[in-house]
């Protein structure tokens, strides 16, 4: 469903993120694919691997992160802000999950403080990024937590990515319990301008990645990286899985060869991401391994008071995930 771009989100397309609700078991599908056409992650390779949970009033929501310091989280915008006016959640309402490719296994963090970008318009799903920043942070010894860099690798058609989250498994199938990866090539940008006038090429804003059947991100990747290799075998931020949609079309289906994919392109923000977060630009673009960065904050500890962000600790923390079922779309288009 091609509209104009002052359509309003639940005219554009699907939003990659899932609202969930509380239900006494977890339930996933036995058989079909988490990210779509994906595989499971080997190895605990990708250890800055974030999923959050966004306590809702309509349930909670469930995105992707990807933890780039000791202490922030880089995520899509509408992960963490009201449908309908793209103002910020409060932090006690989001708790990062991180250190396991199992989401039953993960470390719960509490969020400080959600930054959302100035310029992100919910209408328009336009400078799609947010920062979570964490309570606590993360000890520079934890061996199954590290933080990435984002790439400033010369993006252009044609370049394989990976993409990696819980998402859904299929278009009507449940979020994963474990990590899974898939390959997405960018482009081409001729399909990328005709579902977006405002898309220029691989440089600017967003990246776009069409034509990829069965191999693409769904609801519950969002606000997950678009990982780029470096010749070391780094895998470091390309962008951010904001949004994807079929011009023309009415419906959109995860997967399918006719759906344009949008990301957030991480280095078109790293100088707004450097100033949020006090870190050089020099060392948001680090590699994996956790060594000091500027940001030299003290942990806080939390109040006494149960938060919304300690209820969803609470629910992570006592698994399986008992309120991550009955999956719903959070913005189908109308």
């Amino acid at each position: 469903m091609h509209l104009s771009l002052s359509a309003t989100v639940s005219t554009l397309g699907v939003l990659l993120a899932t609202t969930t609700y509380a239900f006494p078991d977890f339930q996933t599908t036995a058989d079909g694919e988490r990210i779509i056409g994906g595989v499971p992650v080997k190895g605990h390779k990708f250890p800055f691997a974030a999923v959050l949970n966004i306590v809702e009033k309509e349930g909670v929501a469930l995105c992707g992160g990807t933890l780039i310091s000791k202490n922030y989280i880089l995520t899509a915008a509408h992960c963490v802000t009201e449908e309908f006016s793209g103002k910020a959640v409060k932090a006690k309402a989001v708790a990062a999950g991180l250190g396991s490719d199992d989401i039953n296994d993960v470390t719960v963090y509490e969020a400080d403080k959600i930054i959302v970008h100035p310029d992100y318009d919910y209408r328009k799903v336009t400078d799609d990024l947010a920062l979570v920043k964490l309570k606590k942070s993360i000890k520079s010894s934890d061996d199954d937590i590290k933080w990435t860099g984002i790439t400033d690798a010369k993006l252009k058609d044609g370049m394989e990515l990976v993409a990696i989250g819980w998402g859904k498994t299929s278009n009507s199938g449940s979020v994963s319990d474990d990590l899974r990866q898939v390959d997405v090539k960018l482009g081409p940008s001729r399909d990328c301008r005709e579902a977006n006038p405002d898309f220029k090429d691989q440089s600017g804003s967003q990246l776009c990645a069409a034509q990829n059947d069965n191999h693409d991100t769904c609801q519950g990747d969002s606000g997950g990286p678009l990982l780029y290799k470096d010749k070391e075998g780094s895998y470091k931020i390309a962008g951010i899985t904001s949004y994807g949609f079929t011009p023309g079309s009415d419906s959109t289906s995860c997967g399918t060869n006719s759906v344009v994919a949008f990301y957030t392109n991480a280095d078109y923000y790293i100088k707004w991401i450097s100033k949020e977060t006090d870190i050089s630009k020099s060392k948001l673009r680090g590699d994996s391994s956790n060594g000091d960065d500027d940001d030299d904050d003290d942990d806080k500890d939390g109040d006494d008071d149960t938060s919304a962000a300690e209820v969803t600790v609470q629910a992570l923390t006592s698994g399986p995930l008992s309120f991550i079922v009955g999956i719903t779309a959070l913005v189908f288009t109308l």
